[in-house]
C-alpha cells in the first residue's frame, strides 16, 4: 500500500508543470463623484444634432398577382362554387409605401448623405431638420454597391458635420450613434467601436464596416456615428438581429468611404472606382505552407492590358501592402484599390520567390455593366451585372423561371454547357451568355454557379 502511494506521488511530480499567472493585487483608490460635476456627452450632442436630419420617403410599388393564382381565381370551376368575384386583373396594382430614415448634412448649401436603401425607388423625399423645418429633397445620386446616396435640399447656412479619418479610429474608442429611430425624433445612444474592417458581412458589394455596440434601431439608417469630438467616423447602416431590435451588433460605413463616394456623386454624377485587373484569393493555411508566407493576398490571374500587367504583377505573386498599408485579405485589397480611384498611382509591395519587391501601378477605371435580360427565355427575370470579367446575378424576379430552378441574387455564373456546344464554355461577359442561350428551351442548358464558397451546377 505504501509503495502504491509513493508511486502515485512520484508520477504526479513527474507530470506536474509550472505556470506563472500574472496578477495585480495593488490597492485602488476609490473616489466619490464630484458633487458639482456630472459626466455628460451633452456638449458633443449639442454640436452634432443640427447636422442630423430625419428623412421620410414615399414609394410607389406595383403588386402583381402571380399568373398561377390569377388563372385559378378566373377559372369557371372556382366561380361556379364560390361565386363571381370578377376577373382578377393582369395589370399590376399600384400601392404607396412609406419609410423613415436619417441623414447627415455635409454642406451649408444642402447636400445630405444617407443610405441608398433609405431613398431607393422613392418618388418623394421629405427632409426635416433639427429646427422642425421641412424640405422636399432631390436625389443627386446613389451607389448601391456601398449603400450610399446623396440628396439635396434648397436651403442655406445649414450645419454641416465635420469628417475625420476613419482609418485612425481604434477598437475600444467611445462613440455616439445619432439618428431618428422609429420616427420619434432626435435620439442618441453610446457605445464603443467593437471591431473594424468587417469585409464579409454580405450586405453590400463593397464593405469595410465599423462594428459598434451603440444601439442602432429602425430609422437610424443614414444617421451619424461620431467620436467624442463630434467628428463623423461613419454612417449607420445595418444591424444583425433575430428580433428586429438592437442586439449590440451594428455596422457603420466608414467616413473615408462615405467621403469618396459622396464627392464622386456630387462632382461627377457617378462613382468611378480604381481597377487593378487581378483575380485574387486569401492565404489559407495550405497556401501559407506552400508559399512560405501567412499574410497578404494571392494573385491567381492577371488580365491582359490591365494596370496589373503593365506594373509587372504575375500569377503567384502575393500582394502584402498598398502604399505602405498592410493588406490582410482579398476584401481589404479590393476596397483599397477601388477607393484610390481611377488614375491613381499606387505602390505595391509584393512577395515573389521568397523576396519582397516594390512595383508601381496606375489604376484604370472599373467598368460595370448592368442589364435586365429580355427575349432570352432561360434568363428572363434576371438582372445581370458584368464587372471585373465576371457575370453576377444582381437581381432575380421571384416569379421567374430562373428563380424556380434555384438561381439566386449574388450568384456568379462561371460557365455554361448547352445541347449545342456539348462542352463547358467559360462566361466573362453578358453578351457571351446571351449568345449561348439564345433560342434554347427549358432543360437545354447547364449553369455552373459560384455561391459564397461553393460551386454547383443547375439545369436551366
Amino acid at each position: 500500500m505504501k509503495k502504491i502511494i509513493l508511486s502515485s506521488f512520484l508520477a504526479a511530480a513527474l507530470l506536474a508543470g509550472n505556470i506563472n499567472i500574472k496578477s495585480d493585487n495593488s490597492t485602488l483608490n476609490r473616489v466619490a463623484p464630484n458633487q458639482n460635476q456630472v459626466m455628460s456627452f451633452s456638449p458633443v450632442v449639442k454640436k452634432v444634432i443640427p447636422s442630423v436630419v430625419n428623412i421620410s420617403t414615399t414609394k410607389i410599388v406595383k403588386i402583381k398577382i402571380p399568373d398561377q393564382f390569377r388563372r385559378f381565381f378566373n377559372d369557371p370551376f372556382f366561380k361556379r362554387f364560390f361565386g363571381p368575384f370578377g376577373n382578377v386583373p393582369n395589370t399590376p396594382k399600384e400601392q404607396k409605401e412609406y419609410a423613415l430614415g436619417s441623414g447627415v448634412i455635409i454642406s451649408k448649401n444642402g447636400y445630405i448623405v444617407t443610405n441608398n436603401h433609405v431613398v431607393s425607388g422613392a418618388t418623394k423625399i421629405i427632409v426635416k431638420t433639427f429646427d422642425g423645418k421641412k424640405y422636399t429633397a432631390k436625389l443627386i445620386g446613389s451607389d448601391p454597391a456601398t449603400d450610399i446616396a446623396v440628396i439635396k435640399i434648397e436651403a442655406k447656412n445649414l450645419h454641416p458635420i465635420t469628417f475625420t479619418n476613419s482609418n485612425k479610429v481604434k477598437v475600444g474608442d467611445v462613440v455616439l450613434a445619432i439618428g431618428e429611430p422609429f420616427g420619434l425624433g432626435e435620439s442618441v445612444t453610446h457605445g464603443i467601436i467593437s471591431a473594424k474592417n468587417r469585409t464579409s458581412i454580405g450586405l453590400n458589394s463593397y464593405e469595410n464596416f465599423i462594428q459598434t455596440d451603440a444601439a442602432i434601431n429602425p430609422g437610424n439608417s443614414g444617421g451619424a456615428l461620431v467620436d467624442l469630438k463630434g467628428r463623423l467616423i461613419g454612417i449607420n447602416s445595418a444591424i444583425i438581429t433575430k428580433s428586429g431590435g438592437n442586439n449590440g451588433i451594428g455596422f457603420a460605413i466608414p467616413s473615408n468611404m462615405v467621403k469618396f463616394v459622396a464627392t464622386s456623386l456630387i462632382e461627377k454624377g457617378k462613382v468611378v472606382r480604381g481597377y487593378l485587373g487581378v483575380m485574387i484569393s486569401n492565404i489559407d493555411s495550405s497556401k501559407a505552407k506552400l508559399y512560405g508566407i501567412d499574410h497578404g493576398v494571392l494573385v491567381n490571374k492577371v488580365q491582359k492590358n490591365s494596370a496589373a500587367s503593365k506594373a509587372g504583377i504575375k500569377p503567384g505573386d502575393i500582394i502584402v501592402a498598398v502604399d505602405g498599408e498592410k493588406v490582410k485579405n482579398a476584401g481589404e485589397l479590393r476596397n483599397k484599390i477601388a477607393f484610390k480611384g481611377a488614375g491613381a498611382e499606387i505602390t505595391l509591395t509584393v512577395y515573389r520567390n521568397g523576396k519582397y519587391i516594390t512595383l508601381k501601378a496606375k489604376l484604370k477605371a472599373l467598368k460595370v455593366k448592368k442589364e435586365k435580360i429580355q427575349n432570352i427565355k432561360l434568363l428572363e427575370g434576371l438582372t445581370l451585372k458584368e464587372e471585373k470579367n465576371e457575370v453576377k446575378v444582381d437581381n432575380v424576379n421571384p416569379n421567374s423561371y430562373p428563380s424556380m430552378v434555384g438561381v439566386q441574387k449574388g450568384d456568379i455564373i462561371l460557365a455554361v454547357k448547352t445541347v449545342k456546344t456539348g462542352k463547358w464554355v467559360e462566361i466573362h461577359s453578358i453578351n457571351k451568355l446571351k449568345t449561348l442561350l439564345k433560342g434554347l428551351d427549358r432543360g437545354d442548358a447547364l449553369l455552373k454557379l459560384k455561391r459564397e464558397n461553393s460551386i454547383f451546377i443547375i439545369q436551366l
